[in-house]
């Protein structure tokens, strides 16, 4: 349980730690007053978040000295002061999101430390990227939401819906880089501490870690639709077939987007077939239908219905976002499975799995806006566009029921999925000590 310890060593048990980390909680604490006099209720709450955050190893232990590393705390308010006093020396919002990642590895820590919730390091840091990217698309979404039923202008300001949706995708590139380079800071961190530990914290009650149910082999699409394993390859074959025609037919209309989008949605149904040879692990029919379904109604949409049909573009989203939901789910519960220094429980992995959808999806709009502009600038069709902010939160929304769908019976249906990956996992480990 190394790792573990050298997560849990972010927080600090000495008298020098303890008095910076209260001094520049006091700062935070002036800052929100100052906030709230002037009517920004939103910084105000959010100041009294990461208050919450901060000091909540010292409350939890009921001992003042432990506290938080004084230069994450540093690292975590530095936006917060300087958008409170200086609000012009932060002209991007790199240093927003880096706050953001520092604040995701301290509840991270806190996490591990005071729930039956385990994680070693490297995890945690790739927690903290996943978090950092969905809570801008979660941030934006809320407001757009707000703006959309209250008639307020924290989002829909007025401007164009093209200029809106520019501004916040520069905002999802900065979460980006803020996330990326956070994740590496951390990591040479974690590295250098070694196994110095000035940081001894007061002993905590064990607590009983939950036991997932056993492993469970099921057919979802089978039972839900009532397809034999023939009909559902069957359907797999027709889609792949369609897929091939509409290559053909891109390429005789020249019609690049069609074709580029119906290439790689054919390479993409043949993964599950690479995958199970390669870890020599049962085929699942059923998920393979479904995930050549969603590529099949995006590659015809793209043909023809995008256009046409309202409601299109929301289908194609629920099911892509359930995919990389049921993706997420299983490769993190094979590791749960496989490591020892990872534990996360049914209920928690669920909110692990929204927060890895929504930031699948910010990625997904920042490579549609990469995409459109290049295409733009090199005088060529776009492959990928967007079509305003309305369209892009939309977007993001239908991701969220997606994820939400899927998460909600991946528990159900995927246990043994994830139990054959993580034997593999095993299998391979043994191979490199050997």
């Amino acid at each position: 349980m190394e790792e573990v310890n050298e997560l849990g060593k972010l927080l600090r048990n000495t008298s020098l730690n303890a008095f910076i980390g209260w001094v520049l909680v006091s700062l935070l604490f002036l800052a929100g007053i100052t906030n709230l006099m002037q009517g920004r209720l939103a910084w105000f709450i959010l100041i009294v978040f990461v208050i919450c955050a901060i000091t909540a190893p010292a409350m939890l232990l009921r001992e003042p000295s432990v506290m938080p590393s004084w230069y994450f705390i540093v690292i975590a308010i530095m936006p917060i002061i300087g958008g409170t006093t200086a609000y012009y020396f932060f002209s991007t919002g790199i240093p927003a999101y880096f706050s953001v990642a520092t604040i995701a590895l301290l509840l991270a820590a806190e996490i591990n430390r005071f729930t039956f919730v385990h994680m070693n390091y490297k995890f945690a840091i790739v927690l903290v990227v996943i978090t950092t990217l969905a809570i801008s698309g979660l941030w934006h979404l809320l407001r757009w939401v707000i703006d959309i039923v209250f008639g307020t202008a924290f989002l829909l300001d007025g401007r164009s819906p093209e200029a809106i949706n520019s501004a916040m995708m520069h905002e999802f590139i900065y979460a980006t880089i803020a996330g990326i380079a956070a994740g590496i800071l951390f990591g040479l961190y974690f590295r250098s501490i070694g196994s110095d530990s000035s940081a001894e914290l007061p002993q905590q009650e064990h607590i009983k870690k939950y036991e997932y149910p056993a492993r469970e082999t099921s057919q979802p699409i089978q039972n839900f639709l009532g397809l034999s394993s023939e009909k559902q390859k069957l359907a797999i074959r027709i889609m792949q077939g369609g897929l091939l025609v509409l290559l053909i037919v891109g390429m005789l209309q020249r019609d690049i987007p069609t074709a580029l989008n119906a290439i790689t949605g054919l390479a993409i149904t043949f993964i599950p077939y690479f995958i199970t040879r390669k870890f020599d692990i049962p085929h699942y029919t059923g998920l393979t239908l479904w995930i050549t379904l969603a590529i099949f109604l995006h590659s015809i949409g793209t043909f023809a219905f995008y256009e046409s049909i309202a409601r299109w573009d929301n289908i194609t989203h629920v099911l892509s976002a359930s995919i990389v939901a049921t993706a997420g789910y299983t490769i993190i519960r094979a590791i749960d499975i496989y490591s020892n220094d990872i534990f996360i429980p049914p209920k928690v992995l669920f909110l692990f799995i929204l927060l890895f959808v929504l930031a699948t999806g910010v990625l997904w709009e920042i490579f549609e806006f990469l995409s459109g502009g290049i295409s733009s600038e090199l005088g060529y069709e776009a492959v990928l566009a967007q079509h305003g902010i309305n369209d892009t939160m939309v977007d993001l929304l239908f991701n969220l029921l997606g994820a939400i769908l899927a998460a909600a019976w991946a528990t159900v249906y995927l246990s043994d999925i994830s139990y054959r990956l993580a034997d593999k996992f095993e299998e391979m480990s043994g191979r490199r000590t050997k």
